[in-house]
């Protein structure tokens, strides 16, 4: 019996040491900087004088600022406008490409290129096609009789034109999920339904659509998760603005913190978009069960 509870025992104590890189890293990098965001969200720091316990002061600033609203207004366009679209021209290309052929090899080689590509050197490209004097977009418009735009510089312009540019990013990375989606739906399933009849749009609505729901709400948590915290492409094209109309909670937090050191600032605004992220997820995630149980 002793014998057997030793061996227990070394057991456990091996397996502590197996996760223990893993659990400093985790501690390290993800635990002990979200307890000091936390913290720092109740003081005033500039990385230089020593912290200064002001209370909820930075949130009162926070939450009477007009900018801080604006910030979260434009967070949530993002969201609304680049993860429906995402999802939807990401299924239809799922589908155009679900059976195996060398061409649809080429097609999904292209999809997924964007993903993997750098958002830095796309932005560039993209910054490039849509300058107002040479740019390739403009170019194409005039060609054709219209007038160009300044699109990143207008506020009417600017944020849409991100989100074009962020729903070309996810269209690849949403395909392919969908595609596998698509693949993993049992031959059985589909030939039943084709000679019951559905077929085409009777076919994606009654079987493709709810038998993927479960990647579809996994796309649908992942999406919002980045579509939340939407940083490079932002920067890069428009440093939040014209007059803060692109600018979200992220781009607004590295404005604070890395511009203007006010690190306690900046850390109650990760701190609320932490909870945002938090209670949108718990919401999606309440609403799958709800709709998988119904």
């Amino acid at each position: 019996m002793k014998e057997k509870t030793y061996r227990a025992l070394m057991e456990n104590v091996a397996g502590y040491f197996f996760i223990l890189p893993a659990a400093v890293l985790l501690i390290a990098f993800v635990i002990y900087p979200l307890f000091a965001s936390l913290y720092n969200s109740f003081t005033s720091w500039n990385l230089i004088f020593p912290r200064k316990f002001i209370g909820l002061r930075n949130y009162s600033e926070m939450f009477l600022s007009e900018e801080f609203w604006q910030s979260v207004l434009n967070t949530f366009l993002y969201a609304l406008i680049i993860i429906p679209f995402s999802m939807a021209i990401g299924f239809v290309l799922a589908f155009l490409i679900r059976k195996p052929s060398k061409a649809n090899v080429v097609y999904r080689t292209i999809y997924i290129t964007p993903m993997v590509t750098s958002m830095v050197a796309m932005s560039a490209v993209w910054l490039f096609l849509y300058n107002p004097q040479y740019g390739l977009v403009n170019t194409i418009i005039e060609a054709l009789g219209g007038e160009g735009k300044r699109w990143l510089n207008e506020p009417e312009t600017a944020l849409p034109v991100l989100s074009v540019i962020l729903i070309w990013k996810n269209i690849g990375y949403t395909a392919v999920l969908f595609l596998g989606g698509l693949q993993n739906i049992p031959k059985s399933v589909t030939e039943a339904a084709e000679l019951d009849g559905a077929t085409g749009l009777k076919r994606i609505r009654y079987i493709d659509l709810p038998l993927i729901s479960p990647t579809s709400f996994m796309l649908l948590i992942l999406l919002t998760i980045d579509t939340l915290k939407l940083f490079t492409t932002i920067d890069v094209m428009t440093q939040g603005g014209p007059a803060g109309t692109t600018e979200n909670l992220v781009v607004m937090l590295y404005k604070y913190g890395f511009q203007n050191n006010r690190i306690g600032y900046a850390s109650a605004i990760s701190v609320v978009l932490f909870l945002l992220i938090v209670v949108v997820n718990l919401i999606q995630m309440r609403l799958e069960k709800k709709v998988n149980y119904d």
